[in-house]
């Protein structure tokens, strides 16, 4: 019997739950399909819909986060696309604190899922590679800006070079460095704390923080530009002017 692309579970603590969403196709280091990104995006609503959750921890296993968006599936590209726009975003502006525990490689849009998240703990091994030229589109760059600086997004995204967890770290990208293996436990610890406090102070401050930094804005830009592609193959040549967005991005 296949088993699901997603594991859902339930960590329970003093003041709540901690809703635990794991990415798991060790078949394909944790690539994401179709299958998988439905499952993802059915445990956001489904965590949504829940009154005593108080946190979402995003992980893969211990060997991977993610390999990214799967090469080798036979799929509906308008669809994916899709989804992987719906997802992104959903993440983005989940109503709940949200982490990544993140041990491994991630990479595209493996990345792009943990740093979607509000916070990330990361392995000392663990590699990131963001979405470059040479994988299609440039997904992610406008999210990546906001994290550590339109420098260091440029470096990342231009070069889709590995970045080490202690470059990572170091620019901000990461918030938590943790030993091998230690990355869930720290996570998941971090989102007890969070837990502890006053759900409705925490949610106003997540609102502050986002609102201040755009990124409402700058997820709707991605998501635009995500479906032109999909449903033509290309990109306008002048996004800031031929997109059909709904919202101008803010320049932070």
């Amino acid at each position: 019997m296949p088993t699901s692309p997603v594991d859902v579970r339930d960590h329970a603590c003093e003041h709540g739950r901690i809703r635990i969403v794991q990415m798991h196709r060790p078949e394909a280091r944790n690539a994401m399909d179709t299958a998988m990104l439905v499952g993802l995006l059915d445990a956001l609503h489904d965590a949504d819909a829940d009154a005593g959750l108080r946190g979402l921890l995003l992980t893969g296993d211990e060997v991977v986060f993610s390999a990214g968006a799967d090469v080798r599936e036979e799929h509906d590209p308008v669809r994916r696309m899709e989804l992987f726009a719906e997802f992104y975003a959903y993440l983005s502006t989940f109503r709940l604190p949200t982490a990544a525990a993140v041990e491994g490689p991630a990479v595209g849009g493996g990345v792009e899922a943990a740093g979607a998240c509000d916070v990330r703990f990361a392995s000392s091994e663990a590699t990131f590679r963001f979405p470059g030229a040479i994988y299609g589109i440039p997904v992610g760059p406008v999210r990546t800006i906001g994290l550590v600086g339109i420098g260091t997004a440029k470096d990342w995204v231009f070069s889709a070079r590995d970045v080490s967890a202690q470059e990572a770290h170091d620019r901000g990208f990461v918030q938590r460095l943790t030993e091998p293996g230690r990355a869930f436990a720290e996570a998941l610890a971090w989102l007890e704390l969070v837990a502890s406090r006053q759900p409705e102070t925490v949610a106003l401050q997540k609102r502050m923080f986002d609102n201040f930094t755009g990124l409402g804005d700058r997820v709707a830009w991605e998501k635009d530009a995500l479906r032109v592609h999909a449903e033509t193959g290309q990109l306008p040549a002048d996004m800031g002017l031929t997109l059909p967005r709904t919202v101008r991005p803010r320049r932070v």
